[in-house]
């Protein structure tokens, strides 16, 4: 998980992926030019900017023009073409927290938060390779970081002030599993669910021990299933909103 969005030189195309892979938060690579060669590579997983003399040069086939230059080896290039840009086609996960939100109730809480995302420009998935272009030049990583952080975090305090602190542990996306949120100084507790019982569970039911429900205990089910679904309808729209402002 990373903490910030970077960019960075590598000595060459070839070692794109290894440094892909290793940098939390790379999203950017540009590569140093070898030794005087007529043809360069780029790897697979990554959108490739070529340029020609330091000015970019779209890559043509079949009369249709585009920003981003396949994978692969291209030969009979002069030595002044090469891979000025790469940048990743795999998912980052960024972490921003958010640090002393207030609540409805006027408590403070810390709410942390991790954004899946990725560089859209893929031609095959039916996107414009002109995004990968005015990413690089235009928003860059660091401006990138900095619009998701100003969004999320006016997104997310405007949604810790809409709730109060005791509903605030049911904006944990995908939490409605069998578990009940856990309130300040205790821990979570795992609440028996009789719709997704097995028939081993069953016959080893009349085996053990009745458990005894109570309806205070009921009741604390019901705010806590009640805040999950308000919390999984609020992250999804928070969740729309910084999509139509980033796609």
């Amino acid at each position: 998980m990373a903490s910030s969005l970077i960019s960075d030189d590598c000595s060459s195309v070839a070692k794109a992926n290894k440094l892909f892979a290793s940098k939390k938060g790379l999203l950017v690579l540009r590569p140093g030019r070898g030794c005087a060669s007529f043809y360069f590579t780029i790897p697979s997983g990554c959108y490739a900017i070529v340029t020609r003399h330091g000015a970019d040069i779209d890559y043509e086939k079949d009369g249709t023009r585009t920003a981003v230059w396949p994978a692969g080896l291209h030969p009979f290039y002069p030595p002044w073409f090469g891979v000025s840009q790469l940048v990743t086609k795999q998912s980052v996960v960024l972490d921003l927290p958010v640090k002393a939100c207030k609540t409805k109730d006027n408590v403070t809480v810390n709410v942390d938060v991790s954004l899946v995302f990725r560089i859209m420009g893929d031609a095959d998935l039916g996107e414009d390779p002109e995004l990968v272009r005015k990413f690089v030049y235009q928003v860059k990583p660091r401006g990138l970081e900095q619009q998701l952080r100003d969004a999320q975090e006016e997104a997310v305090r405007a949604l810790a002030r809409s709730m109060r602190h005791t509903e605030i542990y049911g904006i944990r996306s995908g939490q409605r599993a069998k578990s009940v949120p856990a309130t300040p100084g205790k821990d979570a507790t795992l609440m028996y669910d009789s719709s997704v019982a097995s028939e081993a569970d069953s016959d080893s039911s009349e085996r053990s021990d009745n458990v005894f429900v109570g309806s205070s205990d009921q009741h604390d089910r019901k705010l806590a299933e009640k805040s999950i679904m308000k919390g999984e309808r609020v992250a999804a729209e928070m969740r729309d909103r910084l999509n139509q402002q980033f796609m």
